[in-house]
């Protein structure tokens, strides 16, 4: 996503301003939100809080609300010199989440990336791996491009005894991730692996996310045919599942057998079909559910 040019100033009326003029470029927001976030703004204002400086240093005292909203404001802003503040508030379980979502598009010269890596390898080597702190190391590792962060993340792909959910939600950022799709590192012969396994796993997260790493895989850098051979013994199964399988997507409106028939474009013409299943299949006013178990 495009982002406003980070400026100098130090007052935040001005930079969420400038956020204003971007995203009304961009036709992005709602006038309910915005009226919304006008009220947060003059509620930190009434709490002497109008520079970016004062927001940084109280960040961490103020009510739930305001803290959440002060973390959307660094974002929305693009304020990089919050990364320091917003590591320490990883630490409340209240805002890792919120936080590590946020850090993924802050520019800390690498040093949020190695923090949630090394959490990311510790919780995996223990016994009982707080799913809440992986479900923060996912989503902060998205968009690194690191070969050693993009193993973190295999890793939680690739691992049954963690729930369905997670490694879903692992797969969902794979599909992007530079060194899994290039076929000639490990990860990207790890990631194949699993994500062939995926396609009989129990939990229609692994496998719906399975079916995008597949496709995502198959059309990667440096696709001369071969990628797309890598997962040809996949399409017997995807046929099974664009025949059978109508359950929505989770999360989505398409169904799987949608989403099968898009991955099998991939894997027999190293492209995603257009157009692709989120345009073909119309929006009802259902989404697939979303189990957390």
């Amino acid at each position: 996503m495009g982002r406003p040019r980070n400026s100098k100033t130090d007052d935040l009326v001005t930079l969420y301003a400038r956020h204003l003029q971007y995203a009304a470029k961009k036709g992005w927001g709602s006038p309910a939100v915005n009226c919304k976030r006008a009220r947060k703004l003059a509620r930190l204002q009434a709490k002497d809080v109008v520079t970016v400086t004062q927001l940084l240093e109280r960040l961490p005292g103020l009510s739930p609300g305001l803290r959440q909203f002060a973390i959307e404001l660094i974002d929305l802003c693009s304020i990089h010199r919050a990364w320091p503040v917003l590591i320490e508030l990883t630490s409340q379980r209240s805002t890792r989440v919120q936080s590590a979502d946020v850090l993924s598009r802050l520019k800390s010269g690498g040093k949020a990336t190695e923090y949630f890596r090394e959490i990311g390898r510790r919780q995996l080597a223990s016994s009982k791996p707080d799913l809440g702190w992986l479900e923060a190391v996912i989503l902060a590792l998205r968009w690194t491009n690191e070969p050693r962060a993009e193993e973190v993340l295999v890793e939680i792909f690739e691992r049954p005894d963690l729930p369905g959910w997670l490694r879903g939600d692992a797969g969902d950022k794979l599909g992007l991730c530079k060194w899994v799709r290039d076929r000639r590192t490990k990860l990207y012969r790890r990631c194949r692996a699993a994500a062939l396994r995926g396609l009989d796993d129990d939990s229609i997260e692994v496998q719906f996310w399975s079916m995008y790493v597949i496709g995502s895989m198959a059309t990667g850098p440096r696709c001369d045919g071969k990628n797309r051979h890598d997962f040809e013994e996949a399409v017997p199964k995807l046929r099974l599942i664009a025949k059978h399988d109508h359950r929505l997507a989770p999360g989505y409106w398409w169904p799987m057998s949608a989403e099968a028939v898009d991955v099998i474009g991939c894997v027999q013409n190293g492209r995603w079909p257009d157009p692709e299943a989120a345009e073909r299949c119309p929006y009802r006013g259902a989404r697939g559910e979303l189990p957390r178990n």
